[in-house]
């Protein structure tokens, strides 16, 4: 069963309160639940409020818990239910706000139910093959996740699309500059998450794959020069 998780309108009241706050089908391992007011949780109810409803859903059926790693990570389950690692919140909020914003993609598209749904159809259909056919039920242990993890690779990818939407409703000029550095980012960090299987059983495409479907970037910002950071700090 799903442990709880620090829903976002249990931390906004419990703010009020005291200040006047890769999918995973079971609880990750490491999973904590930090204080309401804790910078940690009050920093992500922030971001993730602010991506539900840039991606046109209700923040206030969202839940998220930590995971104690210090990998650069997050997962999603159904019912709105995210899973940050410790490693991701030490970066930059550009990049916590793209991971954020990929994952409630996933959410507003109801990726994670549809996989299952797909899963459980192949298998079903397999089973009464094999009534008529012995043996042929056993494919689905072949054909199974090979047509799931296709399906889940081009999730990722509608995803990323999906995201780009969500950060520019976020209010970010750039948002496939944006995305395109935080998955450099991530895939650079080290600790790095344990890898998964490549090819036909790899869950994720490729960053080449994910980054080549984000081109064209935005240009990128123009620097500040010295005598115009100097003209915007003077006084009038």
């Amino acid at each position: 069963m799903m442990a709880p998780t620090m829903g976002i309108r249990g931390c906004v009241t419990a703010l009020a309160a005291g200040l006047l706050l890769s999918a995973c089908a079971t609880t990750p391992e490491g999973t904590y639940y930090a204080s309401p007011t804790d910078p940690t949780t009050v920093r992500m109810a922030h971001i993730l409020h602010r991506a539900a409803i840039a991606g046109g859903d209700d923040p206030n059926r969202y839940g998220f818990a930590f995971i104690k790693s210090p990998t650069a990570a997050a997962y999603s389950d159904e019912d709105a239910t995210f899973y940050f690692t410790d490693g991701l919140m030490r970066q930059p909020a550009s990049i916590i706000e793209a991971v954020v914003a990929h994952e409630v993609a996933h959410e507003v598209m109801g990726h994670v139910g549809t996989r299952r749904k797909l899963s459980l159809s192949l298998t079903a259909s397999f089973g009464a093959l094999g009534i008529f056919a012995p043996g042929v039920g056993l494919l689905d242990f072949v054909v199974n996740p090979l047509v799931v993890r296709a399906f889940g690779r081009h999730q990722e990818l509608q995803a990323d699309q999906k995201a780009v939407e969500i950060l520019r409703a976020m209010g970010h000029p750039a948002p496939r500059r944006v995305l395109a550095t935080a998955l450099e980012a991530v895939a650079a960090h080290t600790p790095r998450e344990r890898e998964g299987l490549e090819g036909l059983l790899a869950t994720h495409p490729t960053l080449d794959d994910r980054l080549a479907a984000l081109i064209p970037l935005e240009p990128p910002p123009k620097p500040v020069t010295p005598v115009a950071r100097a003209q915007y700090g003077r006084l009038p």
